[in-house]
């Protein structure tokens, strides 16, 4: 691991988090010791470029290591870890061994890697059965912004890394929730993240053996999750065209920030199941369905009339890296729940047909609303 990826604030924050406590602070380094021991302590270096940084931090991992009965490397890889989200991308097969891998198979899952994240950006911002040339432009920009880490063994290991420092997303000084433009952005990489671990989640529930193929119902159930043609190719690229038995993508999400709500941890796809993925990919390029805008965004007012089913919402988001108010109808039992959200200042992400003209209101004829469950800051999702 390069030394370069710890610096002051990823050592405080895991020291705090494992109960260690500051007791001398000064302006090139700290003391800290374990809560209720003051026998033990360790120096914590404040200056990363400083040229003893690399050998205190070595010392500070070796102590550490010490007390918690773990091996350096592995508390320098967590202490790396602690504001990115890391996706492990691994591929199993009797061929791989050494920390090696055919050819073919290697190809695949690193073509893997770029088109899951532009596949998941991509579905961030609509969802859509098949893209072809309408990909968003900027799921290639968003998808830029990953980084791919170093391979590992165990099988064989391909992390994409995101970043996971968030700004404060709702601006709570005005009467009514105002959104940050800056700190919406900054939970973009999250977002693709959330929506790529549910997509997945949902294209190997439906491709699992089975003795029928996805019914037309299952297929427009899992475009709205996100699931579309080049996901699947996505897939493809590894237990398809690479060749390998098994396939399965971890998500370890930053240990600083709480983790999406009801996303699944790994997903599997095993290589028996490529036919079927391979029949749900070309099925999606033959959907005829329109493309549907996701958008982010908090409650800024709502309205009731009496004796009416539907209740007015007004929405706060970000189009073209602009705040913009976008107004839609939701029915009773849902508006409700938005009622709730917007009490408690809870984001919010909706799914429709946005007509979002120039010089006019933005309106939205929504199919989905819930709270946003890729920030994490609520635990009832009800």
């Amino acid at each position: 691991m390069d030394t370069s990826d710890v610096g002051v604030d990823e050592i405080v924050s895991y020291l705090s988090r494992s109960g260690w406590q500051r007791s001398l602070a000064g302006p090139l380094a700290e003391i800290w010791h374990p809560g209720g021991d003051e026998d033990t302590s360790i120096l914590v270096p404040k200056k990363p470029d400083a040229p003893d940084f690399s050998k205190t931090l070595h010392i500070l991992t070796g102590e550490l290591a010490k007390k918690e009965n773990r091996s350096p490397d592995e508390i320098r890889l967590e202490i790396s870890r602690q504001f990115i989200d890391v996706t492990d991308l691994r591929a199993e097969d009797e061929d791989i061994s050494d920390g090696t891998i055919p050819l073919l198979a290697g190809l695949g899952l690193f073509n893997s890697a770029h088109r899951l994240m532009v596949s998941a950006a991509a579905a961030t911002l609509h969802r859509q059965g098949y893209y072809g040339n309408s990909m968003p432009k900027a799921a290639h920009r968003h998808a830029r912004r990953m980084r791919l880490g170093q391979t590992r063994p165990g099988s064989y290991i391909v992390p994409i890394i995101s970043n996971a420092r968030f700004g404060e997303l709702v601006n709570n000084s005005f009467d009514e929730p105002r959104i940050e433009v800056g700190a919406d952005n900054s939970y973009f990489e999250r977002r693709m993240l959330t929506t790529l671990s549910g997509a997945l989640e949902v294209l190997a529930e439906m491709t699992t053996v089975r003795d029928h193929a996805p019914t037309s119902d299952e297929m427009r159930d899992a475009v709205d999750e996100g699931v579309s043609s080049e996901l699947c190719a996505a897939v493809l690229d590894v237990i398809g065209k690479g060749g390998v038995d098994v396939f399965d993508v971890t998500f370890n999400w930053a240990p600083t920030s709480l983790p999406p709500a009801s996303t699944a941890g790994n997903i599997v796809f095993a290589g028996g199941s490529a036919e079927l993925i391979q029949q749900v990919e070309s099925d999606l390029k033959e959907a005829n369905a329109p493309a549907e805008r996701i958008l982010y965004g908090v409650i800024r007012r709502l309205s009731l009339k009496k004796n009416e089913n539907t209740g007015h919402v007004s929405m706060e988001t970000v189009l073209d890296g602009k705040t913009r108010v976008v107004s839609f109808e939701l029915p009773l039992d849902v508006y409700r729940r938005a009622a709730r959200y917007h009490g408690e200042r809870r984001p919010v992400v909706v799914r429709g047909i946005l007509d979002a003209t120039p010089g006019k209101r933005a309106i939205m004829q929504v199919s989905a609303f819930d709270a946003d469950r890729s920030v994490a800051t609520f635990g009832d999702f009800e």
